[in-house]
């Protein structure tokens, strides 16, 4: 287990954790028991004007503070492991010897890991002792988010980016950790921004969906126009049926402004952006179970939805047969994809 250092910023005494890299998960405790982390939960923040009577420059945004607390059964004995990502905007360009050396920084990108490899007990809970660094956006549209998960750093997912290989790391002091109650987070890491026109009352909606087809097989359903108001839609896929994302071969040979639905690496779930005409759902049927049933849902806008009984619809389950042996598709391996694509 790294070292202790206790260092001052912004008048606060900051718990800064090193360690080793631990390159290699050990896996699961053989008692079952693991770390679980709860995360902050954000206030939405309005911008403070629309699109383009200001510049969509650093200071229309704002600062996000990640914070996470271990409410699972064993403590993180190798540390954790942050991500964060930001939606309609970008991190500005590092500058290695003013970001933290125990992050690492997608250059121009919306991604950004850092390692805290000190052990978190179970009901301890920190912040990190500075915001992260400032993003801008060049969109005119922007409705949106940063998003953030926390892993035990020696067991993280295994569809996770080489950040190691790929992002560029900071050469300056590490990013601290501060104590916070655990007591004072019971959110989902999720802090929404929106420009004033997007950000009044309305009625966001989703309308439900039926997939079709014999088992053994894929099937497509387009979600074009599936959502009023929301940019992004998730799926609870019926019983019986499995993602079935694009092979890279096939994504080689799809169109460039044709999206698919996808598993969302920080929260797990599958996700259907709605902003194009081209987005589609493809699963594969494995087998019937009467009555299977998923469900569409959709957030409100960040200043409340005047209506939320809409906000959710059923994925309903139309089973036209059982293919021949010779005609049914595999199982497709799904690829890492933090949004849909």
């Amino acid at each position: 287990m790294g070292r202790r250092i206790t260092a001052v910023l912004t008048a606060v005494a900051a718990m800064v954790l090193l360690g080793s890299d631990a390159d290699g998960p050990d896996g699961p405790r053989q008692d079952g028991k693991r770390p679980s982390f709860t995360l902050r939960a954000h206030k939405p923040y309005v911008l403070s004007a629309d699109y383009p009577s200001q510049p969509r420059g650093p200071a229309d945004f704002p600062r996000l503070t990640p914070a996470f607390g271990n409410t699972g059964d064993a403590a993180a004995s190798r540390g954790v492991l942050l991500r964060v990502d930001v939606g309609d905007a970008h991190f500005l360009p590092v500058d290695t010897s003013r970001v933290h050396d125990n992050c690492y920084y997608e250059v121009g990108g919306r991604t950004i890991y850092c390692e805290f490899p000190d052990a978190v007990p179970v009901g301890a809970a920190y912040e990190t002792a500075e915001p992260l660094p400032e993003i801008t956006s060049p969109y005119a549209e922007i409705k949106s988010a940063y998003r953030y998960a926390v892993w035990p750093l020696d067991d993280p997912p295994s569809h996770l980016t080489n950040y190691k290989k790929h992002f560029k790391r900071g050469s300056g002091p590490a990013l601290g950790l501060v104590p916070v109650d655990i007591g004072t987070l019971h959110g989902d890491g999720v802090l929404r921004f929106a420009m004033p026109k997007h950000s009044a009352r309305a009625d966001w909606s989703v309308k439900g969906i039926t997939i079709r087809g014999r088992v053994g097989e894929y099937a497509s359903v387009n979600m074009a126009d599936v959502s009023e108001g929301s940019y992004r839609a998730r799926v609870e896929l019926p019983p019986g049926t499995s993602l079935a994302p694009l092979s890279w071969e096939e994504r080689a040979r799809t169109p460039s402004e044709v999206y698919t639905c996808g598993r969302d690496d920080l929260d797990g779930h599958v996700y259907c952006d709605t902003f194009s005409p081209y987005v589609t759902l493809r699963v594969r049927i494995d087998r019937r179970i009467e009555g299977a049933e998923g469900r569409l849902s959709v957030p409100g806008p960040i200043a409340g939805d005047t209506h939320p009984a809409n906000n959710s619809a059923p994925v309903k389950l139309e089973i036209t047969g059982t293919a021949p042996p010779e005609e049914t598709d595999p199982p497709v391996a799904e690829h890492a994809a933090g949004s849909p694509g």
